[in-house]
């Protein structure tokens, strides 16, 4: 895609920033709407919504939780089939950034289906709805504008990635999102147009979202040469298994059921994952809980049991037929992961000082960023929502860096490379 140019003249100038800030408001409200039916749904589910730092399965009765994601896998199977049978079919994200006018309705039906999904203990992430009701936004606001194909696509792009900023409350990381991973280039244009249009949907979706970052965490100390090896470590060691989880996610979503089977498949994956999450909560919901698990230290046998069931639950829930994301259940098992190795260095060299919880902090953001094939985005995401200090970025890009030269040169597993 050949840059937009640059607004010419105060008059352009003007009219431009007026559409990125009403895009950028439509966006927010947007995820604002998203996060509220998602609180909802928890507090009808598990009492309570999530807050900074604590875990959303903590004293819930287990079966009322299984009993609930069974349910609403029952429920969403006719209604997901119902729209993809009688609705205008519908467009992802890159569909509308490549030129596709999305359904209205049906896109906004999707996206609330999910966040029902979600609140209701699916293990599968909430971050395609968002972009899906910014990039809807930006796409009907941009057709009306007379302006050339080229700056359509930039604003439907970045409103898409001002859905991801607004609902995990990462501006910088929703606008990079969007360069990176939708329109693959850089330009002056492109970056104020999609970090300014980020910055005013993470602010409005405030009346909803709240702006406290997410995750309780440690701070990465990068001046301390023992957290730069572990960096090192934890990165090569991961690049490999998030290049697999992210190739995993891609052949499961292009093989989900979408036919009248998802009225059976569906409840089935419902049911599976009720029973599992009897047993093991911490696999329900998009991720966050598994992570914070993990934030907080885990034990060896509970995160290695947690990280099998939560890749299990994610994938068998969206090939049955369920709509839903990657980004938090990768960061997830990526902050597992880290946990995983950590504990197996303690018990490798007795005595030896291991921040297991680092650990936990980098290998999210090592999964994440090659799960996305998308390192600058990996690393702004996982440094956003566990709110890092400037000096843990260098920490994390080293993590992500040496993640990314394994993941590129990892095998494909043999079923994905049968197609």
């Amino acid at each position: 895609m050949a840059a937009p140019s640059p607004p010419t003249g105060p008059l352009y100038a003007l009219r431009y920033g007026g559409l990125v800030v009403v895009i950028g408001v439509l966006t927010g409200l947007g995820a604002a709407g998203l996060a509220w039916v998602l609180h909802l749904m928890e507090l009808v589910v598990y009492g309570k919504g999530e807050e900074h730092g604590q875990l959303l399965t903590d004293g819930v009765d287990p079966l009322r939780m299984s009993i609930a994601v069974a349910l609403v896998s029952l429920l969403l199977a006719p209604a997901w089939w119902l729209l993809r049978a009688k609705a205008p079919p519908l467009v992802g994200v890159k569909g509308m950034v490549g030129g596709k006018r999305p359904p209205f309705w049906t896109t906004i039906g999707n996206a609330v289906f999910q966040m029902v999904g979600v609140g209701a203990g699916m293990p599968v992430g909430r971050e395609v709805a968002p972009r899906e009701i910014g990039a809807l936004a930006g796409s009907r606001v941009a057709e009306r504008t007379g302006l050339d194909a080229d700056t359509r696509r930039l604003l439907i792009a970045a409103a898409a990635g001002a859905g991801l900023g607004a609902v995990y409350q990462v501006p910088l990381g929703g606008a990079v999102f969007a360069m990176e991973l939708l329109l693959g280039r850089i330009s002056v244009t492109i970056a104020l147009t999609c970090l300014g249009m980020s910055v005013i949907a993470v602010l409005v979706a405030r009346v909803v979202i709240s702006p406290v970052h997410q995750f309780a965490a440690p701070a990465l100390d990068g001046s301390d040469w023992r957290i730069i090896v572990w960096a090192i470590t934890i990165g090569l060691l991961l690049g490999v298994f998030g290049g697999w989880f992210g190739d995993l996610a891609d052949h499961v979503k292009k093989h989900s059921q979408r036919g009248r089977l998802t009225l059976l498949t569906l409840p089935a994956a419902g049911l599976g994952v009720a029973v599992m999450a009897f047993w093991l909560p911490l696999v329900l919901g998009n991720g966050r809980a598994a992570m914070q698990s993990a934030l907080l230290g885990m034990g060896l046998g509970l995160a290695a049991l947690t990280l099998v069931g939560k890749c299990l639950a994610t994938f068998l829930t969206l090939r049955a037929g369920a709509v839903g994301g990657t980004l938090a259940p990768a960061f997830a098992v990526g902050a597992l992961a880290g946990v995983i190795i950590g504990r197996l260095a303690e018990l490798a060299v007795p005595g030896l000082d291991v921040p297991v919880t680092g650990l936990a902090v980098m290998g999210a953001a090592a999964v994440l960023a090659t799960s996305l094939r998308a390192p600058i985005t990996g690393l702004l995401m996982i440094a956003g929502i566990t709110s890092q200090p400037h000096e843990a970025y260098a920490v994390l890009a080293i993590t992500v860096g040496a993640a990314y030269a394994t993941c590129q040169i990892r095998p494909k597993l043999p079923h994905i490379a049968k197609g």
